[in-house]
């Protein structure tokens, strides 16, 4: 007996919204040119919107077999699907990731990058303070090395 997946949450909701964005990407290939020739300047980008399109309609056809996901109603499946693609972890790497952005202009490469690395070694690891503190050191003054010596790239 073949057993059906069920749909997850938020599925059909992305697929409809790459529906739409692939329709739009057809119509702005449309109006660079046209269908005046199939060597037009518009004729490969409508041909990807064109793949997109039936891509996104094939799998929303193909939705409509698949059991709906276990969620009350559509914003309890949005809950569900906001926690399925945006995990803890990565919310807490990408605000990592945004602070060491920030720090970069005033700190400097060096003390932003090893704020940086010793941070998501210990939120990421698990990693004691030492061993972080030690790792991301030796790490960084390997870069710095490689970098300033054999590559002669001023850091910034």
């Amino acid at each position: 007996m073949k057993k059906t997946r069920k749909l997850r949450p938020g599925e059909n909701v992305f697929v409809c919204l790459m529906m739409a964005f692939s329709l739009f990407i057809l119509i702005l290939a449309y109006r660079i040119s046209g269908f005046s020739a199939i060597s037009s300047p518009g004729a490969f980008p409508m041909a990807a919107g064109l793949v997109m399109v039936v891509s996104a309609g094939l799998a929303l056809r193909g939705h409509r077999k698949l059991e709906k996901p276990d969620a009350e109603n559509f914003a309890d499946e949005m809950k569900l699907a906001v926690k399925a693609v945006f995990p803890k972890e990565f919310v807490i790497y990408t605000a990592i990731i945004i602070g060491y952005m920030i720090l970069l202009q005033p700190l400097h490469f060096l003390p932003s990058s090893f704020v940086f690395m010793v941070v998501s070694m210990i939120v990421l690891r698990g990693s004691g303070w030492i061993k972080s503190l030690i790792i991301s050191a030796v790490t960084l003054a390997c870069i710095y090395a490689i970098f300033q010596y054999f590559f002669r790239v001023v850091m910034p």
